[in-house]
Order: structure tokens, then C-alpha cells, then sequence
């Protein structure tokens, strides 16, 4: 399980890419580690975490980024 401070969020839109920047991925760009997914914001504001990498329960409807973002890490 990485730990929140192991992601890397990068912003496009609607769109955010979650990496795990503390496992290297030959395939990735540099410094960009393991793509373990995206969260997507829908119209009605929701956050919708995807991916591999999106393994966790997480309060759904996601509001924020940060509730999304324990689809990936799980609670603390």
C-alpha cells in the first residue's frame, strides 16, 4: 500500500494522474514513477477514482480530491 506522501498528482483539466513515485517504472517518464490511475471530476462535482491502483473503499460520492485520493492509500 503506498502512503499519501509516496503519490504524485499531476492536474489536466478534469482529469488528475496518480503516480506512486516511490516505485520506479522503467516505461514512465522520469521522475513520474507508477501510473496507479486517474480520479475524474464529473459535472455534479463528484470524484471518481480508477485505475490499478484504486483498490480501497473510499466515501462515496468522493467531494474532494483528498477523499478520491483514499482509493489509492486507503484511510489512515
Amino acid at each position: 500500500m503506498p502512503l499519501l506522501e509516496d503519490l504524485t498528482v499531476y492536474e489536466d483539466g478534469d482529469r488528475y494522474d496518480v503516480y506512486d513515485h516511490s516505485f520506479p517504472d522503467e516505461d514512465a517518464e522520469l521522475g513520474r514513477g507508477r501510473l496507479l490511475g486517474e480520479i475524474t471530476v464529473t459535472p455534479e462535482g463528484e470524484y471518481v477514482p480508477a485505475g490499478v491502483g484504486a483498490v480501497y473503499p473510499f466515501i462515496a460520492p468522493a467531494r474532494t480530491l483528498d477523499e478520491a485520493l483514499e482509493a489509492f492509500v486507503g484511510s489512515a
